[in-house]
């Protein structure tokens, strides 16, 4: 009695999928199915538009399974080459074009990660009615936007994309080593609640310099070096006038410390 009240506002058609799939439905409800379809005493023109309404629904069904399961094939795919592009062990020598989206893979993992860590100041930026794109704010960001170039200059095979990432890379190593090298060189204060305060000396620091030299050391690589057009000449003046720039800066900031105190 309780599937009748319930099925005898079904349409013909929701009463048939009941009758063609006994297996999903408890045996009371499809023989109530059944007796609704017998009560109505439909022509055989109903039925088939029933039957006919049924099928379509069953090819849409199998329509979208059928799109589903080819966009997982096609995520697994793409994860697929993903890895074999990311993977440290390659049964052959990567070719340089295999080996600048490895590269441009990497860089672009790193940026996420950038992004990651500034998600909450950009947050306050474009939600919060105090936020003022300054030029403090624009400056604040603007070494994500360079990366970001970068990056996507140096996935286009550009060769101001070559040299913007030989930039920030060089940047980055040198930048590890001063941190390094200040953390050691940082005096106790005598107070040891104030000293565990401090940041301690990590080998993080010289892991971030290998990372970054070691980038650095591939893409110099004369192979790869042609794809962009850079020339010997070229890469060593960029890094060099890249570390003279960032010294440079360390020893004026130096000086006006110690010129100010």
């Amino acid at each position: 009695m309780e599937f009748y009240q319930k099925f005898k506002t079904y349409s013909n058609t929701d009463l048939l999928r009941i009758i063609d799939k006994p297996d999903n439905y408890q045996l009371q409800a499809v023989e109530t199915a059944k007796t609704i379809i017998a009560d109505r005493q439909l022509s055989e023109t109903e039925i088939k538009i029933a039957k006919d309404e049924l099928e379509i629904e069953m090819q849409e069904k199998s329509k979208k399974e059928q799109q589903k399961i080819a966009i997982e094939n096609k995520v697994k795919d793409i994860g697929k080459s993903v890895f074999d592009q990311i993977n440290p062990i390659q049964k052959e020598t990567p070719t340089a074009v295999k080996t600048i989206r490895i590269i441009s893979i990497i860089l672009g993992g790193l940026f996420l990660y950038k992004m990651y860590k500034e998600f909450g100041m950009l947050k306050f930026m474009f939600t919060d009615s105090y936020a003022k794109w300054d030029f403090s704010m624009v400056f604040y960001f603007l070494p994500v936007i360079f990366f970001l170039t970068a990056i996507i200059l140096f996935y286009m095979r550009k060769k101001a994309g070559w040299l913007l990432v030989t930039i920030f890379l060089a940047y980055s190593a040198i930048s590890a080593i001063v941190l390094f090298i200040s953390r050691m060189n940082m005096q106790s204060s005598g107070i040891e609640i104030f000293d565990n305060l401090l940041p301690k000396i990590s080998p993080r620091y010289i892991l971030h310099f290998l990372f970054f030299a070691g980038i650095i050391w591939v893409i110099s690589k004369e192979k790869l070096r042609n794809i962009y057009l850079i020339s010997k000449r070229t890469m060593i003046l960029t890094i060099s006038i890249t570390i003279l720039i960032i010294v440079l800066g360390i020893i004026i900031g130096i000086t006006t410390r110690y010129l100010f105190l």
